[in-house]
């Protein structure tokens, strides 16, 4: 279902109830406006009562009345989507779950695989949209509206640090290019796993994009000392680095040996020089015992 701001001017099509076949006029400027003022065509009981200029208490029952009418869609406690007067009453999506992503777990932002994918690092489709929050969370995979996202806590400065860009009329917070594959290098499950961070690394040293230093900066961003340690180890290895970048991650590393993959079983041999565990193999990308 694609939700545009034209489709508020469109009649109600045959197959609805008496109450919501022929919207009278009030109702239909509530919904333009309602419409006007929301954020991707969400909107929450506060939002919309700055918008129709009521009070908390009115606005909420005004939006339960669109509710009960269908013109509505309950997302969650206090958010709701605005549908086109064309719209199925049941099984309501939203044409982008990034901007429902920031509706649902604000303050969060756009990063893993998802992001990966937006700054095409990788070829891999993944079906959830990967949101790290700051806020509680209940469980770690939702789905609202037709979107499934996949979710992971962080720290409130980390969250905060990552700036957004347009996302068609909205601005939404994604990890850069060089934050999303910090982040994987910390945690490499928030990208599927090493092998997933070794072919986006690939394709990042081998674009027009490649920026050690900027790279560097990131990593030092999620102050993570096993991040260095997987980058220098990576880059030696798989990319064929030598010098300033190879060094530098030498420089931070910390103390005590940590597993490449920790989502693998085994440890696999020591790098002495990197102190990780190679517990996986590189070029077969099975584990190794």
């Amino acid at each position: 279902m694609n939700v545009t701001n034209s489709n508020y001017d469109m009649p109600w099509m045959g197959g609805m109830t008496k109450e919501a076949a022929g919207p009278n006029r009030d109702v239909k400027e509530r919904l333009r406006r309602l419409a006007k003022g929301s954020q991707g065509h969400l909107v929450t009981t506060r939002r919309a009562a700055e918008i129709l200029g009521l009070e908390p208490r009115a606005a909420h029952l005004a939006l339960g009345r669109l509710l009960k009418a269908g013109w509505l869609e309950r997302v969650k406690r206090g958010l709701f989507l605005i549908l086109p007067l064309e719209a199925d009453r049941k099984g309501a999506a939203i044409e982008d779950p990034w901007i429902l992503a920031r509706e649902l777990f604000k303050p969060c932002y756009i990063g893993g695989w998802s992001a990966a994918e937006h700054w095409g690092l990788t070829e891999q489709i993944f079906r959830e949209t990967f949101v790290v929050t700051s806020a509680y969370v209940r469980s770690s995979t939702q789905s609202h509206l037709g979107a499934a996202f996949h979710l992971v806590r962080a720290r409130s400065p980390r969250v905060a640090s990552v700036s957004t860009l347009w996302r068609g009329q909205e601005r939404i917070a994604v990890s850069d290019r060089e934050r999303t594959l910090a982040d994987a290098l910390a945690i490499p499950a928030w990208v599927g796993g090493v092998h997933h961070l070794i072919d986006m690394l690939r394709s990042y040293r081998s674009s027009p994009e490649w920026q050690p230093s900027r790279l560097l900066a990131r990593v030092g961003e999620v102050s993570s000392g096993a991040a260095f340690r997987r980058l220098g180890y990576l880059a030696e290895a798989v990319l064929g680095e030598r010098g300033a970048l190879v060094e530098a991650c030498l420089a931070r590393r910390t103390t005590g040996n940590v597993r490449l993959e920790p989502g693998a079983k085994g440890k696999g041999k020591l790098s002495t020089r990197w102190r990780l565990w190679i517990n996986v193999d590189l070029l077969q990308g099975g584990s190794l015992s």
